[in-house]
């Protein structure tokens, strides 16, 4: 242990003593003072960043955008220009901190602190991290060969998010044939002096595993999203939610098609859900709520749950996202799925589909940050328009507006390729940068982000496109696909106004249909 210098002594001392309370006082004061913008950019990919560190799967968040020690360094130099009482002496303590800890410590005796060169290092040797292989997938893809992937995913995210929103009204009539009794009181239990929920966010969905239980194939899946729930004493909470859904469906039955899995109205007849006492569809007597002829969940489970702790709207150091340096993570199948889609399309280019994304990636930042998320609409699937929208909305409710400039597309990496008998899907990780700030639309006023530095950060884009589409692909074209004519009267429904074509679900071109974190991403 490296010799304390005289002067230094005595502070050093009271630190030792006091050390735990260090984390405790920035803890306070960052929350007091300032914290990361929980919404900022398309996705809102901020309210996801956690540690590194932190296990995959496990649920384990904390609230904010992971700027680590240049996040904290941020914070001090703020404080002391706002309020120097607090800033002054915290600056003070923190260096004291890193001081004791370096000497106590043994300094360089310790890998304690890895050089950023070290760190990137260590995050290249990880890029080719495989995701894990979901069990039992192959065999029902044999037994169900029209079963899609992003179909029930998108499925999965709706009923999620459908009960959830139930949970207020009370009103699960219309549920009933997509969750069962047994769901129901866990999904009641889990939320005990809950009012309402609202606000629900998806950072990631996945099907960890697919199994057969007495006749029925059982699928799980595991959401890692962001909520906000209305106590029943009239006080509001953010949450961070992982959990684990388990739904189930008769083994012997396959998939509807993807409009009328996605109308969650009766599997037999279409008809609006309505359910006589012995579970069966009023319009055609087909029993409808046991799993018989569609997907239900059976099970609700909460893996982990914690309090956001970020407010609204903070100020942010720039830099790097904690995502960023995250290993990436492949698919078991990459290179053979590659393959079997340049052999379905041999005129498909790859370098032709990168200009799709970075042409997507644009227009989004742009209309995002424009405040007129309907020129986004060409560009995206019905249900990634709806949610992104919900938060364009609730901007401009609060008089808020998100700015993004200097947007960069930095890498573009393909993780993942999948082909079902309704679409074919490619998932990529994006590398990009930004400056990323909020103003008052009344003022003009920067309220949030960080208008000077811009903020590195990287998530996971999922693109597909019917399967029957030729290869093609038209690039960094702004046209529409199906005549050519410019995109400017598409409308919310994604038809464009020339050709009355729907442009929007992948029938003619790659259109995004999901965005997920690194944090929560799965594969």
């Amino acid at each position: 242990m490296r010799r304390v210098p005289a002067r230094w002594a005595p502070m050093v001392a009271w630190i030792v003593r006091h050390q735990r309370w260090l984390p405790v006082i920035v803890f306070v004061v960052a929350g007091l003072g300032m914290a990361v913008d929980a919404e900022a950019r398309v996705g809102g990919g901020q309210r996801y960043s956690r540690p590194s560190g932190g296990s995959r799967g496990g649920g384990g968040f904390s609230g904010g955008g992971g700027g680590g020690e240049a996040d904290i360094i941020f914070l001090l130099i703020h404080l002391i220009i706002e309020v120097p009482i607090i800033g002054v002496p915290l600056t003070l303590l923190f260096i004291g901190f890193v001081i004791a800890r370096w000497y106590i410590g043994g300094g360089s005796n310790r890998v304690v602190h890895r050089s950023r060169a070290e760190n990137h290092a260590a995050a290249a040797r990880a890029q080719r991290r495989r995701a894990p292989a979901v069990r039992g997938l192959q065999r029902l893809r044999k037994a169900d060969t029209g079963f899609s992937m992003p179909v029930f995913l998108d499925f999965a995210l709706l009923v999620h998010r459908r009960s959830l929103e139930a949970l207020g009204s009370g009103r699960f009539d219309a549920m009933t044939p997509f969750l069962s009794q047994r769901a129901l009181g866990q999904l009641r239990a889990n939320h005990e002096g809950v009012e309402r929920v609202d606000d629900v966010v998806a950072g990631g969905v996945r099907v960890s595993e697919v199994t057969w239980r007495g006749g029925f194939v059982v699928a799980e899946v595991i959401y890692e999203d962001t909520r906000v729930e209305t106590l029943k004493n009239g006080q509001t909470r953010e949450v961070i939610v992982h959990e684990r859904w388990s739904f189930r469906r008769a083994a012997d039955v396959t998939s509807l098609p993807p409009a009328e899995m996605m109308a969650l109205s009766c599997p037999s007849c279409g008809a609006a859900i309505e359910v006589d006492a012995m579970g069966a569809c009023v319009a055609c007597s087909s029993p409808i709520t046991s799993g018989q002829l569609q997907w239900q969940v059976h099970g609700v489970e909460v893996g982990h749950r914690s309090k956001v702790i970020a407010p609204e709207v903070g100020f942010v150091a720039g830099g790097d996202e904690a995502s960023v340096d995250l290993p990436t993570l492949h698919d078991r199948d990459l290179q053979a799925a590659v393959r079997r889609l340049l052999a379905r399309h041999p005129d498909l280019s790859m370098e032709a589909f990168s200009e799709r994304v970075s042409l997507v990636y644009h227009r989004l930042q742009a209309a995002w940050s424009a405040g007129k998320w309907s020129n986004a609409r060409p560009y995206v699937t019905d249900s990634q328009y709806q949610a992104l929208r919900y938060w364009m909305d609730r901007y401009q409710r609060h008089g808020l507006a998100n700015r993004l400039e200097d947007v960069e597309l930095e890498r573009v990496t393909v993780v993942k390729v999948d082909i079902d008998a309704w679409y074919e899907s490619i998932t990529v990780r994006v590398w990009g940068s930004m400056r990323d700030y909020i103003v008052d639309v009344s003022t003009d006023k920067v309220v949030g982000g960080n208008q000077r530095k811009a903020r590195r950060f990287s998530e996971y884009w999922t693109f597909l496109r019917a399967g029957g589409t030729d290869g093609s692909t038209h690039g960094h074209t702004d046209a529409c696909p199906s005549c050519g004519a410019p995109l400017d009267d598409v409308s919310h429904t994604g038809v464009c106004g020339y050709c009355d074509s729907k442009i929007t679900s992948g029938q003619f071109d790659w259109v995004l249909a999901r965005i997920e974190q690194p944090e929560a991403y799965g594969g």
